[in-house]
């Protein structure tokens, strides 16, 4: 089997803001803050931005991947035939798109296209068919709403405290908490 070469992105130069996400379409190139973005989710499996956000993102790394994995191995369609790479590619990127929230596999969506090498060094079909296992998925990650604290509730008083301290203001009016 020939082996597979896949570019190495240059390193980090520091994380994006909301609007250069927004900004960014499939084509464009992934810059290594918008790197960062990825990495964070594969790290954490949480994000700052919202899903409709990453989907370009996710999309075009999708893209990314396999055309460079098919650009060494095209493995795809297999030895018995089937659909093609480009045909297998679209189907990828509509399964991503059916997404209205972030799918629980994002995780490891994200661990896969930043090192696909790791698990599936050589094999374009493979990878192909991973990936479409992750988005074929048909649960989310939950997004908690949290109600607004009501009027004189311990919620409301702790969210007021913790705003106090966090703008750097004595919380607490100066005098000691009494505790029984």
């Amino acid at each position: 089997a020939a082996e597979c070469l896949l570019r190495v992105h240059p390193p980090d130069m520091g994380p994006v803001d909301a609007a250069t996400l927004k900004a960014f379409t499939p084509g464009k190139t992934i810059t290594p803050g918008l790197l960062k973005v990825l990495e964070e989710v594969a790290t954490t499996g949480k994000s700052r931005y919202e899903w409709a956000l990453l989907k370009p993102l996710l999309a075009a790394k999708i893209e990314a991947v396999c055309n460079e994995y098919n650009e060494g191995c095209a493995d795809v369609p297999g030895p018995n035939g089937g659909e093609s790479f480009e045909s297998v590619l679209r189907r990828l990127v509509a399964l991503l798109d059916e997404f209205s929230e972030t799918p629980f596999t994002a995780q490891r969506l994200t661990e896969l296209l930043l090192n696909p090498r790791h698990i599936y060094p050589t094999s374009t079909r493979k990878l192909m068919n991973a990936l479409e296992k992750m988005l074929t998925v048909s649960s989310t990650i939950p997004v908690m709403v949290l109600a607004a604290a009501a009027d004189g509730s311990y919620q409301q008083a702790a969210e007021h405290e913790l705003a106090k301290l966090a703008t750097g203001e004595q919380g607490g009016g100066g005098e000691p908490m009494e505790v029984s």
